[in-house]
């Protein structure tokens, strides 16, 4: 290690995250399953930031509240 550098620090090490939720079709359809999220790894360290990006409706907030 170099004079000022530092270990980097794992904050958070997500692996597999998987969400899925029970959808009821109307008048007395089948029940199916959305995958919300499906698989989702990521890691976060001390010294970096993260953004997660995508469309409305991909499952970004469904990652955050998981996390």
């Amino acid at each position: 290690m170099h004079q000022g550098e530092r270990d980097i620090m794992e904050l958070l090490s997500i692996q597999g995250l998987t969400k899925h939720f029970a959808v009821h079709r109307a008048f007395g359809g089948r029940k199916q399953v959305l995958k919300a999220v499906d698989g989702v790894s990521f890691s976060i360290h001390d010294d970096h930031v993260m953004a997660l990006v995508g469309e409305s409706g991909c499952g970004k907030s469904t990652v955050a509240r998981l996390s």
